[in-house]
């Protein structure tokens, strides 16, 4: 069980070259979190509200795979999955930072390049920067700031 964290490209579909996924154990994305709170770059906000599928008239059972639908059930369905997206595609006009809920979940959210760019301008001012990627004991912190510069170059970053 884990975290897998994938680099999308600027079209929004999932980087598929080596070196595009990582990897991060159950046990393991609290600390990388803590540490990234530590140096500023995370910003905490509310989880947001996916839309209901009350509201669109619709119900489970209307989005399982392979339903056939009239062409009213098919709009709404289309406007429901539209919507869901967009949600998960959300991020403030000005990001201050990487929403915690975006990283620490596994639903797919959305991490913009403007929210990476702003968490690794925040990160390279801090006064501990010069250390923090020093080769000792676990190497993970190095290599995931590492993909995070790989993913602000792309598309930004989705969790799963």
């Amino acid at each position: 069980m884990g975290h897998d964290i994938y680099i999308q490209t600027s079209d929004g579909k999932r980087a598929e070259a080596s070196g595009n996924c990582f990897r991060f154990a159950f046990t393991a994305l609290p600390r990388t979190l803590d540490a990234m709170k530590n140096f500023g770059m995370l910003v905490e906000l509310p989880v947001p509200s996916y839309p209901e599928l009350s509201a669109y008239g619709l119900a489970g059972v209307d989005l399982r795979p392979g339903t056939k639908y009239d062409e009213s059930t098919a709009n709404r369905v289309a406007a429901f999955r539209t919507a869901y997206q967009a949600v998960k595609n959300a991020s403030e006009t000005v990001p201050t930072g990487i929403p915690r809920y975006k990283i620490d979940s596994n639903d797919g959210f959305l991490v913009t390049v403007a929210e990476i760019s702003v968490a690794l301008a925040t990160y390279d001012a801090h006064p501990g920067v010069a250390i923090a990627e020093m080769p000792v004991g676990d190497p993970t912190w190095g290599i995931w700031i590492s993909f995070l510069r790989h993913a602000q170059a792309h598309g930004g970053l989705r969790t799963h």
